[in-house]
Formats: structure tokens, sequence, C-alpha cells
């Protein structure tokens, strides 16, 4: 079942996270800062986490499973308080919960990221 996505015009207003990335912060960083403004401009409060780190694909892509699993459980500790996430890059946002350790053997589904019930 999809996880509901809450309205933006909700009060209090969302507080949402942007995860940059390791490719926006790089190679598109004019990206992350439209996403930025476009987040603000919607009304949202918008947080840029300082401990965010790569989320795991250059690891998973090359075979180490468990590092990308050490990677993904950080990036959802530091993500699961907000509201929503948001991730200007979709093989990033597609690969955390992918490879985290909260997908369950077998299922096809990612699990919801983030796991916080919405309002």
């Amino acid at each position: 079942m999809p996880h509901p996505i809450p309205s933006v015009t909700s009060s209090p207003p969302l507080h949402v996270a942007l995860f940059a990335s390791c490719l926006v912060e790089t190679m598109r960083p004019a990206d992350g800062f439209a996403t930025l403004k476009l987040l603000g401009d919607a009304g949202l409060t918008v947080t840029v986490p300082p401990g965010q780190t790569c989320c795991g694909q250059p690891a998973f892509n090359s075979g180490d499973r468990d590092g990308a699993k050490r990677l993904a459980r950080r990036v959802i500790a530091e993500f699961e308080p907000f509201d929503a996430v948001v991730v200007p890059s979709g093989s990033c946002a597609g690969i955390t919960p992918t490879s985290s350790p909260t997908t369950r053997p077998g299922r096809t589904a990612p699990a919801p990221w983030p796991r916080k019930p919405s309002n």
C-alpha cells in the first residue's frame, strides 16, 4: 500500500528535509538551490540535515551490500524526524529504501521512507 502523502497546505506547515545527495552536491548544486527555493516558495519549512551522507548506491552497485546497508541506516536515521524527505536525485531516492535493512527479504516494494506517520 502506498505511503500517504500529506498536504502541502497542512497546518502547521510540513517540516521537510532536503537530501542533497552526492550527485547534487558535486555535479548539480544549482538543482539543490532551486529545490530549496521551490520548497520555501511552497510555504514549507525546509532543513538540510548537516549529518547526511551518501545514499549507499556506489557501495550497493559495486557489490558491497553491508556497506550500503550501513549507509542506508545512517541516512534513514538522519531523516526520520521529518514529515517528508525531498530528494532531487531519483536513483538516490530509490536505492535508500531498497538497500535498507528495513526492507524484508523477498519484498519487491521498498519500505516507506520516512516511516513517520503523517497527520
